[in-house]
Parts: structure tokens; C-alpha cells; sequence
């Protein structure tokens, strides 16, 4: 029976409480990137955690959602990415206002296949759509904004991430021309980056559809690398020279945005979503083997909701994005303890000074007073005294009769 009531009252597989500092550095880093995706105009929406299961259409997102049923038997899914919402979204409520519509999100996720493999059933995804321009722009837009966003987080482009990008429609495109039988097992070892498995389908091939698909995705390289395109081109005759010339005004348009030098180029990437259908994108941040952000291009998607709109767009994982930033100073807060209005003036005006302060409205011996401060992770104590505030460091014996602006200079330095 007490394991039972233990397991009632614990948290669910694959979910965990968020305690600070990592709640708030969590929070602070979403604040910082949606502060970039307003920069850039986008408005933000918030969509239901619960969709109806036909709303997502992917095998692979319906197996990994979670799955719950209403009173009239009607299966739901708790969302387990954001894309599609959104283009649901757009379909529904937006089909009167002039294209293209600029949408941004910050809002949990839910996926059950990742569970027991060292990741979240539930993570927070921060990210942008920009729905119905076809403009190559639009996605040179949105890297540029994503280089933005993992920049005011804290992370150095080049050095601490890079987006490796590469064009969905130009390798699926080849394999549908050269060997179209093998093309959905290709593709579908590809988008695992089982390129073992890619070796393995290519030795059934004819030698030219087989230097393709082993060639291709080898065509990795630093994006201002102008000799990989040049090399693609081998591959592009009868249909691939529409998704190459794409890709290389996308790389104009980076270069315009100051930022290609966080892009690197993967003619074989293929991105994990079926709906991809021509630039895409996975950012790789140094030290974590998961990837902290993808995106691409959706040009079929709303097809599906009655509103055929082309559509680019990506997502942050934010857990991962923290869990990747260099180490920040903590926050100088301030127990102050006493009771009374004095005290509460005295809160009020080093708050008003710029200090943190964490108001305890009690008669707190100094000892009680540092074992709470060490709950909280304060840096400080004070407490009211005629003139000012009676303040010490935690961890030290002392205290020193300040003036309420000389307090304050002291625990902000």
C-alpha cells in the first residue's frame, strides 16, 4: 500500500518538477526569445494541448502522442510538436486576413515515444511559422531570426552552435528519379542517419542512381564552401536543378543576414518530419547529442485543412537550450527579515534600489535567518534598523549598519 500511495504522488514517467535557479534561468531564456521573435513582428498564438487525432496525420507523431478519449468517444491527442496546430490554426481562424501570416509560440509539448531513452515525455518548444509565402526569403528570414534567438539566449554562433541545412526535395527528388522503389527505404534510413543501412540499399542499385545515394549525403561542408554545390551538381540533371538554385539563394540571402558563418550544408539532410518539402535545418549545440532546434520548409501541410498555403517555420527546445548555456551569476537576492511597516518601507526601497529582495514577515533569529537564506539560495540578510538596514553576507558572522542606498550598492556591487 505505501508504494502504491508513493507512486500516486510522484510525478508521471518522462515528467519532472522544474525547481529554481533552473525554473527561473528557464523562464529568463524564454523571455529572451520571444523578445527576438516580436523584434521581428511575430505575433504569438496559443493553441489547445488537446487536438483531435485526425488533426495530426504523421505515423510517427500519432504513435508517439499521447491518446486520451472524450465523453462521445472521440480520440484526442495531446500535441506532441507544434506545426501542425498552427497550420490547423491558420486554416480555421485566419483565412480572411491577407497572407502571409507571421505566428510565433512558447508552450509545452508532449511525446510519449521518448521516454526511457533519456528524454522528456513533456518540454517546452519556443518557435516561429511564417505561413503563405513561398519566398526563399522566408527562410533565410527564419534561420537569420533563429541565429537572433540562440544569440540573445547566450550562445556564440560558430563556436557553441551550428545549423546544419539542407534541402529536403533535392535528395527525395533524386531517388524518385534514378530508383523509385528504393527511394521510401533510402529515405527512411536517411532520416534515422543510419547511413550504414543507406550503404546497404545502395549495393541492389544501378551504379548511377547508387553514387547518388551514397554521394549525397556526404556533400557536407561549411556552407561558404561554394565547391559543394558545385559537386551537387552532378546530381541535379532532370529535376534537381529547381531545389539547388533554391538552396544557393537561401545562401545569398544568409550571407546578407551576416550570419552564415553558424550555417554548414548536408545535402543529405532530409528532416525527421514527412511534411518537409525543401530547406531544412537541425542546430547541433556543443556538448549535448540532441539536436536544440529544427525547422524547414512545409509547402503541403495545410493542403490537409482546406487551405493549400505554403509555410516555413522552426522550433526551440528550451530545456535543451538551457541545459546547453554557459554558467550565469546567480541573482544577488536579499533575505530581509521583520515584522511591521518599517520593514515592509525598508523592502520597498531597496527593491526600489534594484535589490531582489525576499521579504520574511517574521522575528527570525540570525541562524534561522541563514538556514533560509541557504533554502532560497540568497546571497544575503538584512534586517530593518533606525537609518537603514542591518546587512551581512550568508555564510558570514557580522553585521553592518548601511544606509539603505549604500545596502544596495553593496549586494549588487
Amino acid at each position: 500500500m505505501r508504494s502504491r500511495a508513493a507512486r500516486k504522488f510522484s510525478t508521471t514517467p518522462g515528467t519532472r518538477d522544474v525547481l529554481p535557479p533552473e525554473s527561473t534561468r528557464l523562464l529568463d531564456v524564454q523571455r529572451r526569445v520571444l523578445e527576438r521573435f516580436r523584434r521581428h513582428g511575430f505575433r504569438e498564438v496559443i493553441t489547445p494541448a488537446l487536438e483531435y487525432a485526425e488533426v495530426v496525420e504523421e505515423a510517427r507523431l500519432r504513435d508517439s502522442a499521447f491518446k486520451l478519449f472524450d465523453s462521445d468517444n472521440q480520440m484526442l491527442l495531446l500535441r506532441p510538436e507544434m506545426t501542425t496546430p498552427i497550420a490547423r490554426l491558420v486554416a480555421q481562424r485566419l483565412r480572411n486576413a491577407p497572407p502571409p501570416y507571421k505566428l510565433s509560440y512558447s508552450l509545452p509539448v508532449y511525446r510519449r515515444s521518448e521516454v526511457g531513452r533519456g528524454q522528456s515525455a513533456e518540454f517546452h518548444q519556443a518557435g516561429v511559422e511564417v505561413v503563405g509565402s513561398a519566398s526563399p526569403g522566408e527562410d533565410a528570414g527564419t534561420i537569420a531570426l533563429l541565429v537572433e534567438s540562440l544569440k540573445a539566449a547566450g550562445l556564440a554562433p560558430g563556436e557553441d552552435f551550428m545549423i546544419v541545412l539542407g534541402q529536403a526535395a533535392f535528395y527525395r527528388g533524386f531517388l524518385e528519379r534514378s530508383c523509385p522503389g528504393a527511394a521510401p527505404e533510402l529515405l527512411s534510413a536517411l532520416a534515422g542517419k543510419d547511413l550504414v543501412r543507406v550503404e546497404e540499399i545502395s549495393r541492389r542499385l544501378p551504379d548511377a542512381a547508387a553514387a547518388g545515394a551514397r554521394g549525397i549525403p556526404r556533400l557536407v561542408g561549411p556552407a561558404s564552401d561554394t565547391a559543394l554545390l558545385e559537386e551537387a551538381e552532378r546530381y541535379a540533371a532532370g529535376g534537381g536543378e529547381e531545389a539547388l538554385g533554391n538552396l544557393r539563394e537561401i545562401l545569398d540571402l544568409l550571407e546578407a543576414h551576416d550570419c552564415l558563418e553558424a550555417v554548414m550544408l548536408d545535402l543529405g539532410l532530409i528532416g525527421r518530419h514527412d511534411y518537409y518539402t525543401g530547406a531544412v535545418y537541425e542546430v547541433y549545440a556543443t556538448g549535448l547529442g540532441f539536436t536544440v532546434a529544427n525547422g524547414g520548409r512545409y509547402d503541403n501541410l495545410l493542403r490537409r485543412f482546406g487551405g493549400p498555403l505554403p509555410a516555413t517555420g522552426f522550433a526551440i527546445s528550451l530545456e535543451r537550450l538551457v541545459s546547453v548555456l554557459p554558467p550565469e551569476e546567480p541573482t544577488p537576492l536579499l533575505v530581509f527579515v521583520g515584522e511591521g511597516a518599517e520593514a515592509v518601507r525598508t523592502a520597498r526601497a531597496l527593491r526600489g534600489a534594484g535589490v531582489p529582495v525576499l521579504h520574511v514577515s517574521a522575528e527570525l533569529a540570525p541562524e534561522e535567518a541563514e538556514r533560509y537564506a541557504r533554502s532560497v539560495d540568497a546571497g544575503w540578510i538584512g534586517y530593518p534598523a533606525p537609518g537603514g538596514v542591518k546587512l551581512r553576507e550568508a555564510g558570514e558572522s557580522g553585521f553592518r549598519l548601511l544606509a539603505v542606498e549604500e545596502a544596495a550598492r553593496r549586494v549588487l556591487r
